[in-house]
């Protein structure tokens, strides 16, 4: 819809044609697969067939000026031709005059770069174009048009971008840029945003005429890579020449994972390690024969714990890179492709063409893996490109080349003992009457440093629970009683600790006028004032119990400095205090300035200098 299609895209199709009788539909995809429909497109099945056949381009027609198109005729109605270009065109006087199908606002509404155009035995008004965003579909000769794209295996080829603690799943392509998972008034879908570090546009303005796609479109690395991510590209600059160390000039990063530390692997099978955001790095692993790094997993609070992919290796490291061991134990030798972890779980999962496995391994100590056990088995098609974790659902996530995106519950995650913030799904420190969300425990009572933490929601093995605003300290001790005894976890302990709440991806903001919720469907306006949900800002005044809703008059504030940012530049914050009726939330009050630009902007607040999680927010005029 952001794209202006008439439906969903797909990647590109080099050519489309009916079968002689009519019945059968074939599409030959980007990469040389066949795929054949015997319903018009509704569902496919890989073909029998060898090779397209059908209606031909012909060569290039002087009448079509200097279009330089392919031109396709009708042969089954006189004098009606179609011109392939950027743009489809219909000539029904033998190509003395041409319509443009499909522009629409300055753009196409089926894509650009048409390759092929497939006319039907049975109703010569039906046709079906391929071009670099799929098949699309006309009844009436080009004048409508719907996409066929929804349930070709044609999904284009992309990677998953390294994503924040709490937040939803975000994909990079090099043929439709970023998307990710938002949430809607209708549910969930993907928006896609351009990209800066990809090629300006989905075509390049080259010659992508004559049913001639491009085939340098990636970046170079791009189909291993994982170093491309939005505002937190690390600076490489230092392994350019490997410090004077080597002599990696002509390799190229493949793979990037960041934990406490920055971890790079490269082509030539070499993994390097930077404690300073890549202002230095030093050699961990070094195999030339071992084949390119394909996949990087770091712990991100473990500093010396990775995992990764050299060659058919599933590799373990718990001392920083010095050794690595391969835990592949019995998985099948194959191209594996991604691999994750999550130590506090105890479990590692990998995906390559034999599809998506697990195995239950100690990741934060030196020892054998456990045997590893097929957990994609209903997954389409031929095996899995990536793989992405969300430990704070326990969901995850698998790239299915042409399919598209699967997620699965992961038990062994779901149920590992943590703490995190209730707000975002965070772990981060404490704050004095802070809520938490306690995963993997279903507490019937809990303290924290001594004192009663009261119990809010209790859910199967999850718990919300708000700390007491009089903890202080640099840790605290939270104990949880459960049915079958006491469990015990040390968590760091900060005067504030500010997270802005964000529910399935979207952050919690309300238009300060009619109490809506700001989102794509509902923007805010520059010039008008938001109110943001926060927890974590500390201790209140006038004083008040944790787990006793707040007052609907006067309700108390934090002691903490607030303020806020939007896109990095300091914007009023008109009040804060705690949310009436609402137990440990704080809303924050915020003018937007009326000179914001259209479009999204990242939002932060801060409590005495500490800064939150940022949030996009999106702005209109």
């Amino acid at each position: 819809m952001s794209a202006g299609f008439a439906g969903p895209a797909g990647d590109a199709v080099e050519r489309v044609w009916f079968s002689p009788d009519g019945v059968g539909l074939h599409a030959l995809l980007r990469e040389g697969e066949q795929w054949t429909s015997n319903d018009e497109g509704a569902t496919w099945q890989p073909a029998t067939e060898v090779g397209p056949s059908g209606p031909q381009p012909l060569a290039v027609a002087p009448e079509a000026s200097n279009l330089r198109p392919g031109i396709v005729r009708n042969p089954y109605r006189s004098g009606v031709s179609y011109a392939l270009s950027e743009h489809l065109y219909r000539s029904e006087d033998g190509g003395g005059e041409w319509v443009n199908l499909t522009q629409t606002g300055g753009h196409s509404v089926i894509g650009p770069w048409q390759t092929a155009v497939a006319i039907s035995p049975l109703d010569p008004s039906l046709i079906v174009v391929a071009n670099s965003m799929g098949l699309w579909k006309s009844y009436d000769e080009g004048v409508t048009w719907s996409s066929l794209n929804s349930n070709l295996p044609n999904f284009p080829e992309a990677r998953f971008l390294p994503a924040a603690p709490g937040s939803q799943p975000a994909l990079i392509s090099a043929r439709l840029g970023v998307a990710e998972i938002v949430r809607t008034h209708a549910g969930r879908l993907w928006k896609v945003t351009p990209h800066s570090g990809l090629p300006s546009g989905r075509i390049p303005t080259g010659d992508g005429r004559n049913g001639v796609l491009p085939r340098n479109l990636p970046p170079p690395g791009f189909e291993a890579s994982r170093n491309l991510w939005e505002e937190r590209q690390p600076d490489f600059s230092g392994l350019a020449n490997c410090n004077g160390r080597g002599h990696c000039e002509a390799a190229s990063i493949t793979a990037v994972a960041l934990g406490t530390r920055l971890w790079a692997g490269t082509s030539d099978g070499r993994i390097w390690v930077s404690a300073d955001s890549g202002g230095s790095w030093y050699l961990a692993r070094s195999d030339p024969d071992g084949g390119p790094v394909a996949s990087l997993w770091a712990d991100p609070a473990l500093p010396f714990t990775a995992l990764a992919i050299s060659g058919d290796q599933i590799l373990r490291t718990t001392d920083g890179g010095a050794t690595w061991f391969d835990i592949g134990s019995n998985l099948p030798a194959a191209n594996w492709r991604a691999i994750r972890g999550h130590t506090a779980a105890g479990s590692a999962y990998a995906a390559g063409p034999e599809g998506v496995y697990y195995s239950a391994v100690r990741l934060d100590v030196p020892g054998p893996a456990g045997p590893w056990q097929s957990i994609g088995s209903d997954l389409p098609g031929a095996g899995a490109a990536d793989l992405e974790l969300d430990a704070s659902r326990g969901r995850l996530y698998a790239l299915v080349p042409g399919f598209g995106v699967f997620w699965t519950r992961t038990p062994q995650v779901d149920t590992a003992l943590r703490i995190l913030s209730a707000a975002d799904w965070t772990e981060r420190p404490a704050a004095p009457g802070t809520l938490l969300t306690v995963v993997g425990a279903s507490a019937l009572s809990a303290r924290a440093g001594g004192l009663p933490a009261p119990i809010l929601d209790r859910t199967g093995m999850r718990t919300q629970l708000q700390l007491p605003y009089s903890i202080s300290g640099q840790s605290v001790r939270l104990q949880l009683a459960e049915s079958d005894g006491m469990r015990t976890v040390e968590m760091a302990l900060q005067k504030v600790a500010p997270a802005i709440f964000v529910v399935a991806g979207e952050p919690l903001l309300l238009n300060a006028g009619t109490g809506t919720l700001v989102g794509w469907s509902r923007p805010a306006s520059a010039g008008e004032t938001i109110l943001v949900l926060a927890t974590g800002l500390g201790e209140v005044a006038p004083a008040w119990p944790a787990g006793l809703p707040s007052p609907e008059r006067d309700p108390p504030g934090p002691v903490a400095q607030i303020a806020a940012t939007l896109n990095g530049s300091p914007v009023e914050v008109l009040s804060t205090h705690l949310a009436s009726g609402f137990t440990g939330m704080h809303v924050v009050e915020v003018e937007i300035p009326g000179d914001t630009n259209p479009g999204t902007a990242l939002l932060a607040i801060s409590a005495d200098g500490q800064a939150s999680n940022p949030v996009s927010v999106v702005v209109s005029r």
